[in-house]
């Protein structure tokens, strides 16, 4: 597994954002749990997945924990941008934990449930809190990386005490094993005190922002805070291509 040594006399990991890498000074620090508290359609979606896809390249395991979208659907997304996870799934490097189908076995047409693996079946009635857990906990024996995808879903069903205990077991066991773990969470949708709890909790918070310029929308990025770093003193614009997530590197006022 790569690290990046930066003058400051600290190691780093490699997000797979190489325009965030350059400006963490090379990386995020080993075992950070990363919020990333975005808006609708800031695309946290695709950074996300250009995370997963650059741990692989960095030699790590990867799960992707879903409970929004249809874990398919993510495989087929990445794909389409040229991300080849295909041989990662089957060699068992990247595991999708899928929380979304779960939810709907019970009211969709017998026709979509019919196909069921085994494994699928047992996990319609689990708890997704407790799949959540039972994930994290999972003992893995090489360097990997995790995405929670979406703690917006938890807290729409869950008490803030709940996710606050759920986000220190993850912190922990990322101190342990040096694994850093996405976090993400849709921004406005939850009560200022509930955000600012989550900002507090993490070891580093990226939000994801919006504004309309005119007749454009400009996309922008501010690093709030990174556990025993500096963060850049302004927010970062950001457009999204064939090749994911791409950081403007030149200083603009805005």
């Amino acid at each position: 597994m790569d690290y990046s040594f930066n003058a400051t006399g600290g190691y780093r990991v490699p997000t797979g954002i190489a325009g965030l890498d350059v400006q963490l000074g090379g990386g995020v620090p080993p075992g950070a749990t990363i919020l990333i508290l975005a808006e609708p359609g800031a695309n946290s979606d695709i950074f996300a997945q250009q995370f997963v896809y650059g741990g692989l390249l960095n030699d790590e395991d990867v799960f992707y924990f879903t409970s929004e979208h249809p874990a398919q659907d993510i495989v087929h997304e990445m794909e389409n941008m040229k991300w080849d996870v295909e041989k990662y799934l089957e060699d068992g490097n990247l595991q999708f934990v899928d929380a979304y189908g779960p939810r709907f076995y019970n009211v969709l047409p017998k026709e979509f449930t019919t196909n069921l693996s085994a494994k699928d079946f047992l996990k319609k009635g689990t708890d997704s809190m407790n799949l959540l857990k039972a994930t994290v906990t999972q003992k893995r024996d090489t360097k990997y990386r995790g995405v929670v995808d979406s703690i917006s879903y938890f807290l729409r069903g869950y008490s803030l005490n709940t996710i606050v205990d759920s986000i220190e077991l993850i912190s922990s066991i990322g101190r342990a094993t040096g694994a850093i773990h996405l976090i993400l969470m849709t921004s406005g949708m939850h009560d200022p005190i509930t955000e600012n709890t989550l900002r507090h909790i993490c070891d580093g918070v990226i939000e994801f922002r919006i504004k309309e310029r005119g007749s454009e929308i400009e996309r922008t990025i501010m690093i709030r805070k990174m556990r025993g770093m500096l963060v850049p003193n302004r927010t970062i614009s950001y457009m999204v291509t064939q090749k994911g997530i791409e950081l403007e590197t030149t200083t603009r006022v805005l």
